[in-house]
């Protein structure tokens, strides 16, 4: 394995891809050595076993001979080709291993939240002062582990990665927080030896209060590692690794192109095309160094410069993959052109019919045809199972508009009733849910419900059907979609089973203004949304009417989140934490850890994974209408202890990073296939 020291660190000002179009000589400065840096690293992961290490040098685009030339783009090619075909290799290897380690503590992690579940019944029972007590012995406890936790060792190029900012370990924002906090409770307080009792499997146990708060505290923290170790290689060998890597390619393989026909073409012929085909590719390459900033940005900053999570980047990424798309078509109409403007090869001299057969159709990457096949992808049974026919989509599409119009009036008709706010809140869910049915109907659009067989148990253990914990739903979100099937999901019979509900109940949504218009309706001048008002009177309903809370998407947020975080004490709440929908279909974002610091402890989080439900309407291309049925899955995960698992709020443990990548854990390992490997 070569030594190369990664210096991946692109420049200490953060440049969007618009800002660096407008100066190409600092975009391809930039470029080159955001390209040189992920060469460093990927030497250090062993993509370039045996290889001498001074032949990993990114050929520049610009040298004191002037501009790149075909062997260095040829070079460049072969180079990304060969990152390219050992990301999806590695990825498996990565995630498998953590996601053996996710699962062997999995069990131990949830027996803890029953056992502390019923040691702070018993306080309540006992009337020791204030059932409070409890979560402040647990949480002195909690930050005493943490503080002494040796969880995770890296290899080389895990450390090496993380070096370079583009990863993180487990724990290791938290632990030094933790080694700086002091405790919360006295040592010598008598309380801690008062002997508890509980059941486990039937099986009556008893023990210490310190001691089976140590047991349920060191259970938490090893799930809470295991999680970020998903999470992160998650984050790192598929949005970051084999996404990049996919984009990177096709610019490769396109410049490469490009050059060929520049050089060997006619110029009359082509250059309109190279024009074009150029400036897609500066595009590209702007697009490129944005994306790689944006997985170096620090994930402790509540308010991230640039990305890292939410809807600029997976808008980012989408648009990057329309780039792609676009490149391919460009590029093989260059090919194509190349081939018929050199006939027949047969009278070329070797060399040159060498160079000839480099000029190849370009395929477009498995990872965006859904042809991937690997661990952690999308399930073979479900999501698109069919395509509508234009004429036939656009008669949906119209049923849906009138189905979505009628909706909104009918929300104005309940906000003129004058209703009492129970009322109003209970006509406007019902109008929801109605709207819901609708939709799925228009479209075809099937939805299965599997609850998790430990669910049902741990539901009654935490009493959650009358009200001892806040209740907050965690689903996945993969596409526009995600909020007709939660409507679904909440008046199923089998989950109102599950929940221990008589009826469904109206919750409260913490929704990203302006919504709706993704989805607006334009002739001429005039504009609406496919409701039938505009989006700011759309928002302004789900306040009023429905009882929502409207984030807002620039400003003052934190006003929004704690207004959200209050209504949970009034009814239960649906959070969307990847904070957008996803680009392509296995793509999974990191939750956005600054919504944590508002949730309260005394909530029970409930994971949801919906399968299969991009592929109905993927968010790519932009403005995509291209709706079609399928099937949906929706996997609910085991209830999930706030008290226990989200970090004491204390402000220099504000930021939320693990739990936060712990929840995104439990999605990823419910949303995708952990052990596919091929056909079916």
């Amino acid at each position: 394995m070569t030594k190369n020291k990664p210096d991946s660190n692109v420049t200490g000002v953060w440049y969007d891809h618009q800002t660096l179009m407008r100066d190409a000589n600092m975009l391809l400065a930039v470029y080159d050595q955001a390209a040189q840096g992920v060469l460093d690293l990927a030497a250090t992961e062993g993509y370039f076993e045996g290889i001498d290490p001074d032949l990993l040098k990114w050929p520049p685009g610009q040298t004191p001979e002037g501009p790149i030339g075909l062997e260095g783009l040829a070079y460049r090619a072969k180079l990304v080709g060969a990152i390219y075909k050992g990301v999806p290799g590695l990825r498996d290897q990565r995630l498998a291993d953590a996601h053996e380690q996710f699962s062997a503590v999995a069990p131990a992690y949830h027996e803890a939240t029953q056992i502390y579940s019923q040691i702070h019944q018993q306080f309540s029972d006992q009337d020791v002062e204030s059932s409070q007590d409890v979560l402040t012995y647990y949480q002195t406890i909690y930050v005493e582990v943490l503080r002494a936790s040796h969880l995770f060792t890296p290899d080389e190029g895990e450390a090496a990665v993380a070096g370079a900012r583009l990863s993180r370990l487990p724990l290791s924002h938290a632990q030094p927080v933790a080694e700086k906090l002091k405790a919360t409770t006295d040592h010598d307080d008598p309380q801690w030896d008062t002997v508890f009792h509980y059941t486990i499997g039937g099986e009556k146990m008893q023990g210490a209060l310190r001691g089976i708060l140590r047991i349920i505290a060191r259970r938490t923290l090893d799930y809470l590692a295991a999680g970020e170790l998903i999470a992160v290689h998650y984050n790192t060998y598929t949005n970051l690794a084999w996404f990049g890597t996919a984009i990177w390619r096709i610019l490769s393989e396109a410049e490469y192109h490009m050059e060929m026909c520049r050089r060997y073409v006619s110029e009359n012929m082509v250059q309109h095309q190279l024009d074009g085909l150029k400036d897609r590719l500066l595009l590209g390459q702007s697009m490129m160094v944005e994306f790689f900033q944006a997985h170096q940005e620090n994930p402790g900053n509540l308010k991230p410069t640039g990305y890292w999570y939410g809807h600029h980047y997976t808008a980012l990424t989408r648009d990057m993959i329309d780039m792609a798309m676009d490149v391919i078509d460009q590029s093989n109409h260059l090919v194509q052109k190349f081939q018929q403007h050199m006939g027949d090869t047969s009278d070329k001299n070797p060399a040159m019919q060498t160079i000839i057969k480099t000029m190849q159709i370009m395929q477009t990457p498995e990872l965006f045809t859904r042809t991937a096949r690997g661990r952690f992808m999308e399930y073979p049974h479900v999501g698109r199972n069919g395509r509508y026919a234009n004429v036939h989509r656009a008669i949906k599409l119209a049923r849906w508009i009138g189905a979505s119009w009628r909706y909104v009036r009918h929300k104005q008709i309940i906000e003129e009733e004058g209703l009492s706010e129970k009322d109003l809140l209970a006509a406007a869910w019902d109008n929801s849910l109605h709207w819901a049915e609708k939709t799925l109907r228009i479209f075809g659009i099937e939805v299965q419900i599997k609850i998790d067989p430990l669910f049902k148990a741990m539901a009654q253990t935490l009493q959650l059907a009358h009200g001892r914990y806040k209740i907050l739903f965690f689903p996945s979100h993969q596409s526009v979609f995600d909020h007709p099937v939660m409507y679904h999901v909440l008046q199923t019979p089998e989950f109102l089973d599950a929940m221990g509900w008589d009826d469904t109940r109206p919750c409260t949504i913490l929704s990203r203004s302006g919504l709706t218009e993704y989805v607006e309706i334009r002739m001429g001048s005039w504009n609406t949304t496919m409701f039938g008002v505009k989006s700011v009177e759309f928002d302004r309903l789900l306040e009023d009417v429905d009882g929502y809370v409207v984030l807002p998407r620039s400003g003052d947020t934190n006003n929004a989140t704690q207004r959200f975080a209050n209504s949970l004490e009034d009814r239960p709440g649906i959070i969307y934490a990847a904070g957008t929908t996803a680009a392509f279909d296995i793509q999974s974002i990191h939750l956005q850890h600054g919504l944590f610091s508002k949730i309260p402890s005394d909530v029970v989080i409930i994971p949801m994974a919906f399968r299969g439900i991009h592929s109905i309407w993927p968010k790519c291309p932009k403005r995509n209408i291209r709706i079609n049925p399928g099937l949906v899955e929706v996997i609910v995960a085991p209830p999930m202890l706030g008290e226990t698992t989200l970090f004491p709020k204390r402000r220099s443990l504000r930021p939320q990073i693990e739990p936060a990548a712990l929840f995104q854990a439990v999605q990823i390992v419910n949303l995708l296939n952990p052990d596919y490997q091929g056909d079916e």
